[in-house]
């Protein structure tokens, strides 16, 4: 098991040095594509997104404020209570960002296209339990830097 700890670590930081490279080509921070993804072609509060992405209020804020100066999202405040901002994203901004992904989404299919169903199973398994993970000691580590 031990053996499989590099090639995660790895694998992980591989991921968010991509995800920093997408954002360089839109000229976004990181932090901008990851609510743009977590947001994806729907519409959040700021305090979903707050939730979603463990950001403060004031960091949503800028991030929303940054994604609104490029056009990527609208912001509507709420009728019934001023406070409430719904942030939507824009379908033809999502589909520019989407389009960044294009190759590395043919190539991601090429890959899984050599593994067998049952390969594949243990895979999206996998996944899905690590991603789970992720959550569940995302929501710990929030809990104890709150204090």
């Amino acid at each position: 098991m031990d053996r499989y700890v590099p090639l995660l670590r790895e694998f992980a930081a591989r991921v968010v040095l991509f995800h920093e490279s997408v954002a360089a080509v839109l000229g976004l921070h990181a932090t901008d594509v990851k609510v743009l993804r977590i947001l994806g072609s729907e519409s959040m509060t700021a305090g979903q997104i707050a939730e979603n992405t463990g950001l403060t209020g004031p960091a949503v804020t800028a991030v929303v404020d940054r994604l609104l100066e490029a056009g990527y999202v609208t912001r509507e405040r709420d009728e019934g209570d001023r406070r409430r901002v719904t942030v939507r994203a824009v379908p033809a901004k999502i589909r520019a960002l989407n389009k960044v992904y294009d190759a590395y989404a043919v190539d991601m299919a090429e890959l899984l296209g050599h593994y067998s169903a049952a390969e594949f199973a243990a895979i999206e398994r996998y996944m899905t339990q690590a991603t789970g993970l992720i959550v569940e000691h995302t929501a710990r580590l929030r809990a104890r830097a709150k204090g």
